[in-house]
C-alpha cells in the first residue's frame, strides 16, 4: 500500500496579522513572492507528491482567491489534482479547521500543510516515516529556528511534550506547520469549535497515544511572518544565498525581478533588488532600492523608495523608507 496520504489539507484560513497591512488587501497564502502566490509552492510540491484531492479553508476576503482559483468557491483543480474548498465563517484554528473538512478527506491518513509558509518540506520521507510510525500524527520537525516547542525523542522518533506542559527533557525542535494526521485522530477533535492542533496532541499523551516525528532540515523553511522577513526573503532570492524550486505556473527563469507590464522611467535609478510587478510604475526621477512593487502600483517622479513595499494600486510620492505603502 502507498504511503502517500490520498488527501492533503492547506489551511489558509489565518488572520496573517503579522503581515498587516499587506494582508489588508489579501489573505496572507495569496501574498506573492517574487509574483507566485505564498500557498502556490505548497500546493505545487503537494500536487507533485500524488495526493489524490488537495483541500482548501478559507475566512478572511475568501473572494481574492480568485486569483489563483478563477473557479473559487466551486471546485478546481491545481496541477491536475481537484481541490475543494470550505469557507469557515468562524476561525476554527488548525484542529478544528479540519475537522471542519472531515468529510471531504479521502480514507486514510491526511497530509496537513500550512498555505503561509514558503518550505520544502520532504514529504516523501515524512510519508514513509508516518507509514511505520503507528502514530497518530507524525510532525515533520526542524532542529534549528525560533520557537523550538517539540520534545523529540530522537531514538524512538516520538513525541514527547509541547510547550513544556508535560515537562519532558528531550531536546526541543521546531514544528514545520506540516504533518499526517490518521484518520483515528479526527474523534479526538471536538465539531464546530476552535481548537489548535497542540492541545489535541497533548491529550493524545497524556492519554498514552503516540504522537511520532521525523527531523527533515533539508532545503528552505520560512515562516513569513513580518513586514522584515518578507522583505528579507526577497533580498535572499535576489542574492542566491536562498534557494526554492518555483512552481510550473511561475514565469520562466523564476525569480523575475521586472515582470511583463512594468514600466521604469530610463532615468529612474533602481539600486540594489527590487521586484516589480505586472502594471507597476517608476516615474521619472525616482529612486527605488531593495523594494518590492506589487501589481498596478505606482512611484511617483522624483520619490525616493527604499526598503519598503508599495502594494497593488498604491502610490508612493515623496520619500517611503521602510514602510508599506
Amino acid at each position: 500500500m502507498s504511503a502517500v496520504p490520498r488527501t492533503a489539507f492547506v489551511l489558509c484560513a489565518g488572520w496573517g496579522e503579522r503581515l498587516q497591512p499587506l494582508t489588508n488587501q489579501i489573505p496572507k497564502p495569496l501574498v506573492p513572492v517574487c509574483g507566485v502566490p505564498l500557498c502556490e509552492f505548497a500546493l505545487a510540491r503537494i500536487a507533485a507528491a500524488g495526493v489524490e484531492r488537495i483541500v482548501i479553508n478559507t475566512h478572511r476576503l475568501p473572494g481574492e482567491f480568485v486569483r489563483l482559483f478563477p473557479e473559487y468557491p466551486a471546485p478546481s483543480r491545481y496541477a491536475g489534482v481537484p481541490v475543494c474548498f470550505r469557507h469557515e465563517e468562524v476561525l476554527l484554528e488548525t484542529a478544528g479547521g479540519l475537522k471542519n473538512v472531515e468529510d471531504l478527506l479521502l480514507p486514510g491518513p491526511v497530509l496537513v500543510h500550512n498555505g503561509d509558509i514558503l518550505a520544502e518540506v520532504d514529504l516523501a520521507a515524512l510519508f514513509a516515516a508516518h507509514a511505520g510510525s503507528g502514530a497518530l500524527c507524525t510532525l515533520a520537525l526542524r532542529s534549528s529556528g525560533d520557537e523550538l516547542r517539540v520534545a523529540f525523542d530522537a531514538a524512538r522518533g516520538l513525541v514527547t511534550d509541547f510547550r513544556g506542559e508535560l515537562g519532558a527533557t528531550d531536546p526541543r525542535f521546531l514544528y514545520t506547520g506540516v504533518c499526517v494526521v490518521a484518520p483515528e485522530l479526527l474523534p479526538r477533535i471536538p465539531s464546530g469549535q476552535p481548537v489548535s492542533f497542540v492541545p489535541v496532541w497533548l491529550e493524545v499523551l497524556r492519554s498514552g497515544g503516540k504522537i511520532a516525528g521525523v527531523v527533515l532540515d533539508d532545503g528552505i523553511w520560512r515562516d513569513i511572518g513580518n513586514i522584515a522577513e518578507y522583505l528579507r526573503v526577497h533580498a535572499d532570492l535576489a542574492a542566491g544565498t536562498a534557494k526554492v524550486t518555483p512552481p510550473a505556473a511561475a514565469p520562466s527563469g523564476w525569480p523575475v525581478w521586472r515582470l511583463p507590464g512594468a514600466e521604469v522611467a530610463a532615468d529612474a535609478a533602481m539600486g540594489g533588488w527590487n521586484w516589480c510587478g505586472p502594471d507597476s510604475r517608476v516615474g521619472a526621477g525616482a529612486r527605488v532600492t531593495n523594494s518590492i512593487l506589487w501589481a498596478g502600483s505606482r512611484v511617483e517622479p522624483g520619490a525616493v523608495v527604499e526598503g519598503s513595499v508599495v502594494r497593488e494600486g498604491m502610490i508612493a510620492a515623496g520619500e517611503v523608507k521602510d514602510t508599506v505603502v
